[in-house]
């Protein structure tokens, strides 16, 4: 059913690397994925991929004051560096030499809205359609894609303060899995902006990996964007033999995903001015400026 339609997301969805090195040395590395919107650019992903980031700006704040004080009054036993704060952080944006820029990221939504500098528009062969918000009925048939199950290890370069993608680790292959629309959730407005937190539930949920990906119907019309995983509990609460022969409860749950609804998106992209193609009922698609 939905083979077309993911042929369509693979050329519109792509891979985002984010690498962080901490004041002890220890490195760490995940992946998502992003949507580009036009031939301009402009991209959308899930917020909480720049949580990171902002702890990095953060802990060099507080970096930057202990070296201050430490120059001009000497060491202190009590400014110490926490071995945990962020020293470097990186992102790589599915290509070398692309940058985010003109950003906009919305923790309370879960969005991130920005323009890939370095970007040139024969790099997407197709670029995505939105599916029209008033359309989408419980019931209907979805799917989202991004990339999981994939070791994004990236190495630092301490000469030059550089992380490198680990050979091996390229090309990324995408996931796809499939559900159904099972809810609409509406968490009132959004702190800046006053959009609406509008949410698509499905009834299996995202993988680490997909957060930024497109989650859309058998035509490729995307009704969301995968942000989170819930956990809803059954009400079941069967015993089972651990490993130690002990009989322990084990309580049930269903893992269902949770999307930004297109009507949030939309929304969003709208007051940023930004451009986009959208379902139409009548003649194929309008174009929004």
């Amino acid at each position: 059913m939905f083979a077309d339609a993911c042929e369509k997301a693979m050329r519109y969805t792509r891979p985002v690397i984010v690498s962080t090195r901490c004041v002890d040395g220890s490195t760490q590395s995940g992946c998502g994925a992003f949507i580009v919107l036009n031939r301009d650019g402009w991209i959308i992903t899930a917020g909480h991929l720049f949580s990171q980031f902002i702890r990095f700006q953060q802990d060099k704040k507080k970096m930057e004051e202990i070296d201050r004080i430490v120059a001009e009054e000497g060491n202190h036993p009590n400014l110490e560096k926490d071995p945990k704060w962020i020293t470097h952080h990186s992102f790589w944006w599915g290509w070398d030499r692309v940058n985010f820029v003109e950003g906009f990221v919305d923790g309370d939504t879960d969005i991130a809205v920005g323009r890939l500098e370095g970007f040139r528009p024969e790099m997407i062969s197709e670029y995505p359609v939105f599916k029209d918000p008033d359309t989408i009925r419980p019931g209907t048939s979805l799917c989202r894609i991004g990339f999981p199950f994939i070791d994004s290890t990236t190495d630092f370069n301490e000469s030059n303060g550089t992380f490198c993608i680990r050979k091996g680790v390229l090309p990324m292959a995408f996931f796809p899995n499939d559900g159904i629309h099972t809810r609409n959730i509406y968490s009132g407005k959004s702190n800046v902006g006053n959009y609406d937190k509008l949410y698509i539930e499905t009834s299996t949920p995202g993988m680490k990996g997909q957060s930024g990906g497109p989650i859309f119907d058998k035509n490729g019309y995307i009704a969301g964007m995968q942000v989170r995983t819930a956990h809803m509990p059954l009400g079941f609460s069967p015993t089972a033999v651990n490993e130690k022969g002990e009989r322990v409860v084990e309580n049930q749950f269903l893992n269902v995903g949770i999307g930004l609804h297109v009507k949030s998106i939309l929304q969003i992209l709208d007051d940023k001015h930004i451009s986009y193609d959208c379902e139409r009922d009548d003649q194929g698609f309008k174009i929004v400026s």
